[in-house]
């Protein structure tokens, strides 16, 4: 008798976001130190303007706030159980196995890419520009989902065999 599968739980890794994180709060020091050399004359904008200055200083800001969360967040993203597969990502989304016509890894930075039902892929609410979203579609690949593997504690490779291991039947694509 095969054993049974186990349970695959995926969540934010905290090593990555807390790394993101010290990166970028140094990378505010260091620019905050250059604005103040910047306005007591020590230093020069070489003809950038100072705004942009400001608009880099934000985005890092978002990143390390968003590390910051994610690195707080222990809630799985990404569960391969009986059921199916369950999407986090803000979506509490549960792709049943019915559902998943087919499932491959693909990339040079992984990702696990899922062929759903129609009406499923438009309930996971994915849009191609939200460029720090784990969760995208595949170019050209219709009703696919994409799981990026970027910031998660478990390769998308160790995925797809949980999820072969609780559904054997299920094929790759292409």
């Amino acid at each position: 008798m095969a054993a049974k599968p186990r349970k695959l739980e995926v969540r934010h890794s905290q090593v990555f976001h807390m790394t993101l994180a010290a990166i970028g709060a140094v990378l505010l020091v260091i620019s905050g130190m250059y604005g103040i050399a910047t306005l007591m004359g020590e230093a020069a904008l070489n003809d950038r303007p100072g705004w942009l200055l400001l608009l880099c200083g934000a985005a890092i800001l978002y990143y390390v706030v968003r590390s910051v969360m994610r690195f707080r967040d222990r809630r799985p993203q990404l569960v391969v159980d009986r059921d199916g597969v369950h999407l986090g990502f803000g979506r509490d989304l549960l792709l049943p196995w019915e559902s998943i016509h087919w499932a491959r890894v693909r990339g040079l930075r992984p990702t696990l890419q899922l062929g759903v039902d129609p009406e499923l892929f438009a309930k996971a609410r994915v849009s191609m520009w939200n460029l720090d979203d784990n969760l995208t579609s595949v170019p050209g690949g219709g009703a696919a989902l994409a799981v990026r593997a970027s910031g998660l504690d478990t390769s998308m490779n160790t995925v797809l065999a949980a999820m072969h291991a609780w559904k054997p039947s299920l094929r790759p694509h292409r």
